[in-house]
């Protein structure tokens, strides 16, 4: 039965490692097709934004939540599904991996933005908000995944 269970445990590892991929990848793509385009995501949606934050604010968000609060939120929801499915990707040993790839990654974007893409405004608001979202997708997946059971699929 301790080998059934064992080939069970291994192969949801797996399934995991491979979802975790496919995902990281695709979310990945995703993120830099959004911030590595030479026009803001924003750019021509004023009305769109105006709507957003009337709604927001009819809802019971503060009045004072303006334009850079609904930036500084949609940057870091943008990174939750990246440290998602980094958390079931990466094996205990690559744990470092994860919370240092959301900073890094963003701070290789904004650079980008700074030096190739005048249009754009490289900020670090916008490394802080993506880092949050990505470590916070991240922990609380890998939370999930690993605490709680007896083995971890990770232990794989």
């Amino acid at each position: 039965m301790g080998e059934r269970r064992r080939e069970a445990e291994v192969e949801t590892t797996r399934t995991l490692h491979r979802i975790g991929a496919i995902g990281a990848v695709a979310v990945l793509i995703v993120i830099l097709a959004i911030t590595l385009s030479p026009t803001p995501v924003d750019e021509g949606r004023a009305h769109w934004v105006v709507e957003t934050l009337r709604v927001l604010h009819r809802l019971g968000v503060p009045g004072s939540f303006g334009y850079r609060e609904l930036e500084f939120t949609a940057n870091i929801v943008m990174f939750i599904p990246l440290g998602v499915f980094l958390a079931m990707l990466l094996d205990r040993s690559l744990l470092w991996l994860g919370v240092l790839a959301f900073p890094g990654l963003s701070i290789v974007i904004e650079l980008f933005q700074l030096f190739v893409l005048p249009q754009r405004s490289a900020t670090l608001s916008d490394v802080i908000a993506n880092a949050i979202g990505g470590i916070l997708g991240f922990t609380v997946t890998w939370l999930v995944l690993h605490t709680g059971h007896s083995s971890s699929p990770s232990s794989a």
